[in-house]
C-alpha cells in the first residue's frame, strides 16, 4: 500500500545478486503496509519516531523465506516514499531495507521498491506499482503470486497476474475478486494450504 519446508520461523535467505542467471525468473510480489505489517498505521507511527519497531503480521518473513527457498524471486513493492528521510536520518528506503532483514525476511534492497516523493495513494500507488511490475516483466520475470491489502494492489497486480493468484489480506479480504487471508488466518493458517500449491523453481537455491 506480501512451499514450506518448516512451519517454524526461519533465517533470512541470502540472496546472491551476482549468481549467474537462471533459465526463468519466477517471483512473488509484495505490498509491505498491512500486508506484512499489521496495519498502515504502523509506518505512521515509525515516520513521526524512527525507533518504533513496525508490528509484523504472524509468519509473514516464514512465507516469503518458503517461497525464497523454492527459488522465487521476493520483490517488495510499496507505496511510502522514497523521499522522506526518518528522525534518525536513515532514508525511508533504508528503514524499509532494515526493518525486513531485522525482521527475517529475505531481502536484496535492489528488489525493494519504493515510490518516488514522499509516498503515493489511490490511483497514483496502482499506477505507479503497474509500472514496477512492468519493468520487471521487461527483465524477464514473472510473478506467480502477489500480496497486497489495498484496491491500488489488486488493480497493479491484476495487469500481471490472474485473480486466483492475488492474495488480499486485512479490511477488503474477501472483496474485489481475489483470494482472501483474514486477519486471523495471516499468514500461519495460509501457510497449511499455500505450501502445497508452489512447486520449486528452476532456480531453487541458485538466485
Amino acid at each position: 500500500m506480501i512451499l514450506l519446508l518448516s512451519l517454524a520461523c526461519t533465517e533470512s535467505v541470502p540472496l546472491d545478486s551476482s549468481a549467474a542467471p537462471c533459465v526463468s525468473y519466477r517471483g512473488v510480489v509484495t505490498d509491505i503496509d498491512e500486508t506484512l505489517t499489521t496495519s498502515d498505521e504502523e509506518w505512521l507511527s515509525q515516520m513521526a519516531d524512527a525507533s518504533h519497531d513496525p508490528a509484523m503480521r504472524p509468519d509473514a518473513q516464514t512465507l516469503m523465506n518458503a517461497y525464497a527457498e523454492r527459488g522465487y524471486g521476493v520483490f517488495y513493492v510499496t507505496a511510502r516514499g522514497q523521499d522522506f528521510t526518518m528522525s534518525d536520518e536513515r532514508t525511508a528506503t533504508e528503514a524499509t531495507v532494515d526493518w525486513l532483514g531485522e525482521r527475517g525476511f529475505p531481502v536484496d534492497p535492489e528488489r525493494v521498491f519504493l515510490s518516488e516523493g514522499f509516498g503515493v495513494a489511490g490511483e497514483a500507488a496502482a499506477t505507479y506499482k503497474t509500472e514496477v511490475l512492468e519493468r520487471l516483466s521487461q527483465d524477464g520475470w514473472t510473478m506467480d503470486w502477489a500480496y497486497g491489502n489495498a484496491e491500488s494492489d489488486v488493480q497493479a497486480f491484476q495487469t500481471a497476474l490472474a485473480d486466483e493468484q492475488i492474495f488480499l489480506v486485512g479490511e477488503l479480504a474477501g472483496a474485489l475478486g481475489v483470494e482472501p487471508i483474514e486477519d486471523q488466518d495471516a499468514y500461519t493458517e495460509h501457510l497449511l494450504t499455500q505450501r502445497v500449491r508452489i512447486e520449486p523453481t528452476d532456480c531453487a537455491h541458485e538466485r
